[in-house]
């Protein structure tokens, strides 16, 4: 069976699949069947959506792995990642090993030192990544790639750099995807890139957008900021709690709208981000 997660794509050798080993895990399944993250277009194929936030697309993905064990599992992540993905994971089965062996010889193996809040850390990290963005977009993809890098990706890191805090108080975050990949590696299946790496990423939205998209997407911005036109539905709301947002992105019919909305803002971009 073959599994897309993203997306992860399942992938398995038989055809029979999805013997459930109990009712709390058939529950669990069936659940996000019908929430519609969780399709199966053909006998041996499963594909799951993911949000990225919160821990839930991380345990849907685990359990989906270690219930279907398939043979190839996909995931929307470059090559590049998944190498440093693989390599915590391997990092992090020594460590677990080292504390097993620690608790059994009665030696406290867990931190003592409290971990504060890294708001502002993650803050000023952001900040300071707005020059090294800047001077990659440019080389890799000329004016366009540095808009590109200092408007979208950048943007997005430091907004995000302000509700992190919030996100660890409320929803605490793990990632799906090296969920996936560790749970992969634990039923012997094989873990396929599917992404751009950055790079490459850069080079074909600078050659997709013209600066005439640019104007286009930046005047689409301005009025959506002073309320002229609506807001891509994904966006958190000004009083939406982090739990809420995570519910509502979890709709498929929100990501759906978000999807509509970016093809008639900017076709261009949305059609390299979303279609590519």
């Amino acid at each position: 069976i073959n599994l897309l997660i993203f997306a992860i794509l399942v992938t398995r050798n038989v055809v029979h699949c999805l013997n459930l080993p109990s009712p709390k895990v058939t529950v669990t399944l069936e659940s996000i069947f019908q929430e519609g993250l969780l399709v199966q277009p053909r006998e041996n194929l499963y594909i799951l959506g993911t949000v990225h936030i919160g821990s839930k697309s991380a345990q849907e993905a685990e359990l989906l792995i270690e219930t279907v064990k398939p043979a190839n599992v996909v995931v929307e992540i470059p090559p590049s990642r998944l190498k440093r993905l693989q390599k915590k994971a391997s990092q992090m089965r020594i460590k677990e090993a080292e504390r097993k062996v620690s608790s059994y010889a009665g030696i406290n193996a867990t931190p003592t030192g409290k971990a504060g809040s890294f708001k502002g850390a993650d803050l000023l990290s952001a900040i300071g990544l707005f020059p090294a963005l800047a001077s990659e977009g440019y080389a890799k993809g000329g004016l366009s790639g540095m808009l590109f890098c200092t408007i979208i990706v950048w943007g997005s890191l430091l907004k995000h750099s302000t509700t992190i805090g919030e996100e660890a108080d409320s929803l605490p975050r793990r990632n799906e995807f090296e969920a996936a990949v560790m749970a992969s590696e634990n039923v012997g299946a094989a873990v396929i890139p599917a992404d751009f790496e950055f790079e490459d990423l850069i080079q074909t939205v600078a050659t997709s957008m013209t600066p005439l998209s640019w104007a286009n997407f930046g005047f689409t911005l301005f009025c959506e900021s002073i309320g002229l036109r609506e807001p891509d539905p994904i966006r958190r709301g000004k009083q939406e709690s982090m739990v809420d947002w995570e519910l509502r992105r979890r709709n498929v019919e929100t990501a759906r709208a978000s999807r509509a909305h970016g093809e008639i803002s900017n076709p261009e971009l949305s059609e390299v981000l979303v279609n590519v």
